[in-house]
């Protein structure tokens, strides 16, 4: 049951960080053609994703099993970048936002700004996380008699 579970997770984080990179993507591109700002100032809310792309590449490429069958990690991969996505659904298509009407934009980029922070926070952590799991000192078996 827990290989079961653990191979579901594992898939699922590497489509939530799609989706997630995606919405995040959609959402800062519309917010910088609001304020005509320049599209190299997305460029830093943009490099956690990158580089936790490089983390999870670098485990399948080397087989980091430290990582692959942790099913705790699975999962908390999978419940952060559900979070992000769910943030980035929200402030696109909630209408309980005042001012996702109020604007006209249909989004309420002052929700997504808000949430730019803790995005960093949980992808920033996830990559931490996982370089320590890389290194994780692999366990002796004892024979016992």
């Amino acid at each position: 049951m827990k290989k079961i579970f653990n191979g579901l997770f594992y898939i699922l984080k590497f489509i939530l960080l799609i989706a997630a990179f995606g919405l995040t993507l959609f959402i800062l591109i519309r917010m910088n053609t609001r304020l005509s700002k320049s599209m190299v100032s997305i460029i830093p809310e943009l490099i956690p994703y990158v580089l936790l792309l490089i983390v999870f590449i670098i485990n399948m490429l080397f087989k980091q099993e430290g990582v692959t069958k942790n099913l705790f990690y699975n999962l908390t991969c999978s419940l952060a970048l559900f979070t992000i996505a769910f943030a980035c659904y929200r402030a696109m298509f909630d209408s309980n936002l005042v001012l996702a009407t109020k604007y006209g934009y249909n989004i309420d980029f002052n929700f997504f700004d808000n949430f730019i922070a803790y995005i960093k926070i949980l992808i920033y952590g996830l990559i931490f996380v996982n370089i320590l799991f890389m290194f994780k000192y692999k366990e002796k078996k004892q024979v016992t008699d």
